[in-house]
């Protein structure tokens, strides 16, 4: 084989690896018992996290929700990124907020329409906010088995 051969053969087994080990051994959400479930993500550097609740019945993800909270309990709302004055504090942090939020309901909405978290698409510029919602949809899937 020739140099050129062998590293492209290489970086082929090194990506299917990669790629192995991306799969979620968590069930797809529609595969859990009919109930409803909540989880939460663990708290990212600046203390933020995540809380997701969804309802199973009949194998359909029926109803969820998700909202991101700051460490002091704050949810993100409409009102995130806006001062006391109800004026955007910083309008390049505002934007990023409520697309940010847009994003948020978007991952909700695919989730309820495919049931499985695993099928739902990580936004740009949302990606922290995809992380805490798979995370929280994961806790509440481990507190069930528990």
């Amino acid at each position: 084989m020739r140099k050129r051969d062998v590293a492209v053969l290489l970086a082929a087994m090194v990506g299917a690896v990669v790629l192995s080990g991306c799969s979620s051994s968590v069930p797809a959400a529609n595969s859990l018992p009919d109930g409803q479930y909540s989880g939460q993500s663990e708290a990212d550097t600046d203390g933020a996290y995540g809380v997701v609740d969804f309802t199973v019945s009949g194998g359909t993800v029926t109803a969820a929700s998700f909202v991101v909270y700051d460490e002091d309990g704050t949810p993100h709302d409409e009102s995130y990124g806006l001062g006391s004055d109800g004026k955007p504090v910083d309008e390049t942090f505002y934007q990023r907020a409520q697309n940010a939020l847009a994003a948020e309901k978007q991952y909700v909405a695919e989730f309820e329409e495919s049931g499985d978290q695993r099928q739902v698409e990580s936004i740009a510029g949302a990606s922290l906010s995809y992380r805490m919602f798979r995370a929280a949809i994961d806790a509440a899937i481990a507190d069930d088995s528990q």
